[in-house]
């Protein structure tokens, strides 16, 4: 919201600037030109009187004029200028007496000398009628200028007018030279010949039309016959279908018809002849209806059009519960054109005085959003971008702090708004202390995940992440975190990769995984009291709407249309790797394979990604990581070269990037893989932070952390952490360094020993050789200790259990690799213990490596006989067995 300004206030100011200290009041909106300039009427009092004038405020140079003044009040409801100043055009409105009467009028806006309006029609009209020049890109101010304008007219029909404006050649000029056969408006004496008026009939009987200034379009809905079965009997009545046309106006060509599109309506019946019509004059957007009907057309020149559709139903009722109507259901719908589907929206329950006066605003939101508004209830922000397929939608309280009417969003101004009731100016914006806020107060799946994606993949703001993150974290045993993470992941990947993407491979960043949220599936969000429910549907055949390039009148000439055309017979549907694809790959490689020979695989690249946020207190060591990726980099490559040659084979005639992006399929895909190692650490970060214990702030490390940390804080950096390794988990992205090893341990110093053992046998915790030895040196010697050790080893792969068994100096472990080492050369397997033992095995001969008050025994000479028979003396431990016999005897 703006300090309190007012639009007319502001007019009110630049007349007295220039001298004008009338009182002026009773200001309106007339409409808006394709430069952003604003056509107002207003009332000035006067001792001689009241006059009503006709003025152009111009945003970008600050300056406002006035074009036409009446020496008594009229009520001008709207009105428009050529792009010269020369020629107005504006619609006056007669209430009385009964019925009211629209009149259009055409007057020149000439200093040198005042002229008459000039009627436009032969006949009032009690329809709606409105008026709108063509602005042209290039003007050429020739001795004779031709503009042109449209007459609307409601259920009967738009006429087009060409105007010729002359120049009035003096004695001064001689009439040959060059100069001279140009107009000079400010300073040549010129004419515009009202019996030359060309006139043209280019649309019959529509019942909507809409002008859109920017691209020079307008949108009417006319009704067309069905395509009738052969079996109908002739005299059956024809159903008519609406449709949404186009016509496409341009300075050098003729107008061509761009668009045709069915639409599902419902039946309203046809005004009979004699029957009162409600109109609402709408003048920006410059609409012709009635109010039986509320479509609103918002497009963008670089390739978006959206049709949005609001309508009030009533729910169906048993018999006993109808009744007076006290509650209705506000719907709307938007078609978004270029992704060729539609987003219907339901908010039930508003009660019917409120409901009927309910008028919503559709602007964009940058370059990403379409911001549906309305006022004392909610804004919702339509993720409907041309970076990827609509989702993740957003539904938020009202970002407005103060009541409004209604918002009417000006062309090139801007978020900036004016309320059409007070004209306070109104910057129609979603903040992103409002998204916070709404990320609070509503805990909707749907709703928060949205908003996550909103700061990781479109702001790509992660200071805001990590709040939304803290605040997860004040709730550690949501059911929605894990998702919620997974979204932070996905999408902050994502991100960085499209960042950082050459642009020859931009055309894979639509096979990347993008978000966890399901455009199809129908969502849920609070808003206060109103529950508002979001569905998706797929419109079919959305090409054969549109004409194409090569049916234009001008083939090689780039504009919305040709965008659109591009955006529709791109791949519709585009295959977007999944991370949960590779998952149940990895888990079967894990049970088959020692994990840290498929942890990462040693593609030399540059880490990729988010920097800030890394977590480094898990491991005491610093060894560098840029070089580590993880397991899913093939599966990613092997999908990117699948698809884009798909592509390619079904586009060879678009000669762009697609054609260099299987070159690159290796590249994105070691880029996304080192992205999503970076992702993972950023967000472990942010974990570990709100769960007490800020990677940057602690002078301790890895397992002395753990140890310093009270209970409290143990459990409280456990539940989160279990929740960040279940989502990275789930997605199969790598976890940072040490990560496994300071869970583990964290683990087994928070959780019971048997609720420990339980996460062990389920492969949650990993233990490694450091936590390992960490857990077997906490446990001791006691028969239970002992007891523990021997079970957890017992769960280890072989070669891991054998390394600690070496390591650990006990007689329990003396034996174990005895027995292990017995075993291995009575079934054959190879083995090489260090050093060569045949001398020992000649004192054992002799009875000489026993000490000296201990008899021999003849149990080992035996076996040692045995062995030797089975093994060359190089290949026997002697020590080991010796030392294993003598320590069971002790025992």
């Amino acid at each position: 919201m703006l300090n309190n300004e007012n639009l007319a206030a502001n007019l009110c100011g630049l007349l007295a600037q220039q001298g004008n200290r009338d009182s002026a009041v009773e200001w309106k909106i007339l409409g808006q030109e394709r430069d952003g300039s604003l056509l107002v009427n207003w009332m000035s009092k006067k001792d001689d009187g009241t006059k009503s004038h006709i003025g152009i405020f111009d945003p970008n140079s600050k300056t406002f004029e006035i074009l036409s003044t009446f020496l008594e009040p009229k009520n001008v409801i709207q009105a428009s200028v050529n792009s010269s100043r020369t020629l107005l055009v504006y619609v006056l409105k007669e209430e009385s007496p009964e019925p009211v009467r629209y009149v259009p009028y055409l007057v020149e806006i000439n200093d040198a000398k005042e002229k008459k309006p000039f009627g436009l029609l032969a006949m009032e009209r009690s329809k709606q009628v409105m008026v709108q020049f063509l602005w042209k890109k290039r003007d050429n101010f020739d001795k004779t200028y031709r503009d042109k304008f449209l007459v609307m007219i409601h259920e009967e029909c738009v006429l087009l007018y060409t105007a010729s404006i002359k120049k009035i050649f003096s004695a001064e000029d001689d009439g040959h030279s060059t100069a001279s056969l140009r107009i000079d408006f400010k300073h040549d004496q010129w004419f515009c010949d009202t019996k030359e008026l060309g006139t043209e009939s280019i649309v019959r009987n529509f019942t909507w039309c809409h002008w859109d200034p920017e691209v020079q379009s307008l949108y009417y809905i006319h009704y067309k016959p069905l395509t009738r079965n052969t079996l109908e009997k002739d005299e059956e009545k024809e159903d008519l279908s609406p449709t949404l046309s186009a016509f496409q106006f341009h300075d050098d060509l003729p107008m061509e018809t761009v668009l045709n599109i069915p639409l599902n309506l419902p039946k309203l019946p046809l005004t009979e002849p004699g029957t009162k019509v409600i109109y609402e004059d709408d003048t920006i957007p410059l609409r012709i209806h009635d109010s039986s009907l509320n479509l609103v057309i918002v497009s963008n020149e670089i390739g978006m059009l959206f049709v949005c559709h609001y309508y009030l139903y009533m729910p169906v009722k048993p018999p006993e519960e109808s009744g007076k109507m006290e509650s209705v259901h506000f719907a709307y719908s938007v078609t978004i054109l270029h992704h060729g589907c539609v987003i219907h929206c339901v908010v039930p329950g508003i009660s019917w005085e409120k409901a009927k006066l309910m008028k919503p605003t559709f602007a964009l939101h940058g370059d990403h959003h379409l911001l549906v508004f309305q006022a004392d209830l909610f804004a919702h922000l339509l993720d409907i971008g041309l970076s990827h397929e609509p989702c993740c939608h957003i539904v938020c309280p009202s970002p407005v702090p103060i009541p409004v009417t209604h918002l009417v969003p000006c062309v090139k101004w801007g978020s900036l708004t004016f309320d059409s009731a007070t004209l306070n100016l109104v910057s129609m914006s979603v903040s992103k202390s409002h998204l916070i806020e709404t990320f609070k107060a509503d805990t909707s799946l749907d709703n928060r995940l949205s908003i996550l994606h909103y700061f990781t993949v479109h702001s790509a703001d992660m200071e805001v992440v990590a709040e939304l993150i803290g605040i997860l974290m004040e709730h550690p045993m949501s059911l929605d975190i894990v998702s919620l993470m997974k979204e932070v992941l996905i999408g902050g990947t994502y991100a960085s990769v499209k960042k950082g993407l050459p642009p020859e491979a931009a055309a894979l960043i639509r096979y990347l995984p993008l978000t966890m949220s399901n455009p199809l599936k129908p969502i849920q969000a609070k808003v206060n009291d109103l529950s508002v429910g979001i569905s998706h549907e797929t419109l079919y055949n959305t090409n054969m709407m549109l004409l194409s390039s090569q049916q234009r009148l001008s083939p090689y000439r780039t504009d919305i249309w040709t965008c659109l055309w591009d955006r529709l017979n791109e791949n519709k549907e585009p295959v977007r790797f999944t991370p949960e694809q590779v998952v149940e790959k990895l888990m079967f490689s894990l049970a088959c394979y020692q994990p840290e020979t498929l942890s990462r695989c040693t593609t030399p690249m540059s880490p990729v990604g988010p920097k800030i946020g890394a977590t480094d207190v898990f491991s005491l060591s610093h060894r560098s990581q840029s070089t580590d990726l993880p397991f899913n980099l093939r599966e990613l490559s092997v999908h990117l070269a699948k698809y884009t040659a798909k592509q390619n084979v079904g586009f060879r005639w678009l000669k762009n990037s697609y054609d260099q992006a299987p070159t690159y399929v290796h590249t994105v895909a070691s880029m996304y893989a080192a992205a999503q190692y970076e992702m993972s650490k950023v967000l472990c970060g942010f974990v570990c932070r709100f769960a007490g214990v800020d990677p940057h702030m602690e002078t301790l490390k890895g397992f002395p952390l753990i140890d310093s940390l009270s209970s409290t804080r143990q459990y409280a950096l456990y539940s989160s952490l279990e929740r960040f390794c279940l989502s990275a988990q789930s997605l199969a992205y790598p976890l940072p360094q040490g990560f496994s090893s300071f869970f583990a341990y964290l683990g087994y110093r928070t959780l019971s020993y048997d609720m420990f053992l339980q996460y062990v046998q389920r492969h949650v915790f990993e233990l490694q050789i450091d936590v390992m030895k960490a857990i077997l040196s906490d446990m001791g010697d006691s028969s239970e200790g002992l007891r523990r050790k021997l079970n957890l080893l017992s769960m280890l792969p072989r070669s891991r259990a054998r390394r600690l068994l070496n390591k650990w100096t006990h007689t329990t472990s003396l034996q174990i690799r005895a027995r292990d080492h017995a075993t291995n050369i009575l079934c054959g397997v190879p083995v090489y213990p260090r050093g060569s033992h045949g001398q020992l095995k000649q004192n054992v001969r002799h009875g000489g490596i026993y000490p000296d008050d201990q008899e021999t025994i003849g149990p080992l000479d035996t076996f040692l006989d045995l062995l030797t028979a089975k093994a060359n003396l190089n290949e026997i431990d002697f020590n080991l067995l010796i030392d294993a016999t003598i320590s069971s005897l002790e025992k």
